[in-house]
């Protein structure tokens, strides 16, 4: 039994002063109020429940690096392919251990981009292992495409642009044949069977409508009503998309994805950004969850997503980082700030409180990872906690100052004291116990340098091909 002296607890529901938090093994055992004056002179911190991230990939380093910086989704996605496969448990070790330090207790890990050294059920066996090194709890998402390798629609005008030796390194890269729908499907219930778990979420993780046939959608609804296994995938992310939606749909994508039984409580939508209004009250009507991500949609010019008409339309929507924190350090706190910020109405108009931010980060987001009850103060709530440094946080002292106010004001992981999942702690005073951060990076990092040269021909083509790309949806758009 482990007793926590908190001056302040809050979460989505309110907020309490002088409280001690007793918890055993994974539990919430009892909250009761006042603390001794012992207790009191012992530190000044903030308790609330650990921040969830429930739309993300895991990537094992910042994609700047590899010259993403300010590129739409359309050509920083093939960009990514500089990146040479590496180990596959130091590739999640890093992101899940930087996600812990940002104050992350849960994380959505859609897996689209295999290593591809073993099978994947065995890739997956090192990905959990490192997730339970850290201490994190995972939803694992299998990605999932069979169309539209290189742009949404006939690729042809791409390819024709190039010359032989780039088309060459093209066609290399990205066309090779993808797996049939059957066995796409059976290797999700095989990595279930390999690392499913109550600390890891096993889902099904279409990549998003334009890389999916109908066949998939189809199949994938079905095995997820008779399974209750849910489903993580994009939608709407970028203008692009929705145009392709348009024009492949003419009836409505998501009045499609309704009527074949796709929409459901089970099924995670990612983004979200150029979602209509009756598709927001589709989506709200059969329980979806909307992860949004600010961060990411700002960082790929993707636009900023319609939060406030999606509560509006009653939708029930979780925060998602996407690999893509504003400073690209997975800081979930000043995640949920920008979120705020972008979101909140402007002058005397309100349209998101901070507790609605709350409300995202810490229970819906639970709910899409497939996390048990959470996500609040409460007796019986599973023992996820993010400890903050209250004196730290407000290190002027110059009145009382509610602490939710300083979180939303500049909390950020520099003032985390703690984090806590299923009761252990996993991150204590800016360092996460059990794994060697730093020694990871510095084995990624060595992994890819080495690893770049290899990928000069591909490098020396990107240049021609983004231009084709830009043109394909340019062109698709009706500009020059």
């Amino acid at each position: 039994m482990r007793r926590i002296a908190a001056q302040h607890c809050l979460d989505a529901h309110g907020s309490r002063h002088d409280a001690v938090i007793s918890v055993d093994g994974g539990t919430i055992m009892a909250i009761d109020n006042g603390i001794e004056p012992a207790g009191r002179a012992d530190e000044d911190l903030v308790v609330l429940p650990a921040l969830t991230n429930a739309h993300d990939h895991a990537r094992p380093l910042r994609t700047s690096s590899i010259g993403g910086f300010g590129k739409p989704l359309e050509i920083w996605l093939h960009r990514l392919a500089l990146m040479v496969p590496v180990d596959p448990y130091l590739a999640a070790l890093a992101p899940l251990a930087r996600a812990a330090l940002g104050g992350q207790g849960g994380v959505m890990v859609h897996a689209t981009r295999a290593m591809g050294f073993t099978d994947l059920p065995t890739e997956a066996r090192e990905v959990a292992r490192a997730a339970r090194d850290v201490g994190v709890r995972m939803a694992f998402g299998i990605g999932m495409r069979d169309q539209n390798p290189l742009v949404y629609g006939d690729h042809s005008g791409v390819l024709n642009a190039l010359d032989v030796g780039a088309r060459d390194e093209i066609e290399q890269r990205f066309l090779g044949p993808m797996l049939p729908l059957d066995e796409q499907m059976a290797r999700v219930d095989a990595v279930s069977e390999a690392i499913g778990g109550p600390m890891v979420d096993v889902q099904y993780g279409p990549n998003g409508p334009q890389w999916c046939s109908d066949a998939m959608w189809q199949a994938i609804a079905e095995a997820s009503a008779l399974s209750g296994r849910r489903i993580t995938t994009h939608l709407f992310e970028t203008k692009y998309q929705r145009d392709w939606a348009d024009h492949t749909y003419p009836g409505g994508l998501v009045r499609h994805w309704k009527e074949i039984g796709l929409l459901s409580p089970r099924l995670t939508l990612a983004h979200c950004v150029w979602a209509r209004p009756d598709e927001l009250e589709m989506i709200a009507e059969a329980g979806c969850i909307i992860a949004t991500n600010a961060s990411s949609n700002l960082a790929l010019r993707s636009g900023i997503a319609p939060v406030a008409e999606m509560l509006r339309s009653g939708c029930t929507v979780a925060l998602g980082i996407d690999g893509q924190a504003f400073d690209e350090d997975d800081d979930a706190l000043r995640e949920l700030r920008l979120l705020w910020s972008l979101h909140a109405g402007w002058g005397f108009d309100s349209e998101l409180a901070p507790r609605d931010v709350l409300r995202m980060v810490m229970e819906n987001g639970r709910t899409a990872i497939g996390a048990p009850r959470g996500g609040d103060i409460a007796v019986g709530s599973a023992a996820d906690l993010l400890v903050l440094d209250r004196a730290a946080l407000d290190d002027d002292a110059l009145m009382p100052v509610d602490p939710l106010d300083l979180i939303f004001a500049r909390a950020n992981r520099s003032h985390i004291r703690e984090v806590i999942v299923n009761g252990r702690t996993i991150v204590s005073r800016g360092r996460v116990l059990g794994v060697d951060l730093d020694g990871a990076h510095a084995e990624l990092r060595a992994a890819y340098r080495t690893g770049m040269p290899d990928r000069a021909a591909f490098d020396a083509a990107l240049p021609a091909f983004e231009r084709a790309v830009r043109g394909h949806y340019l062109q698709r758009l009706g500009c020059c």
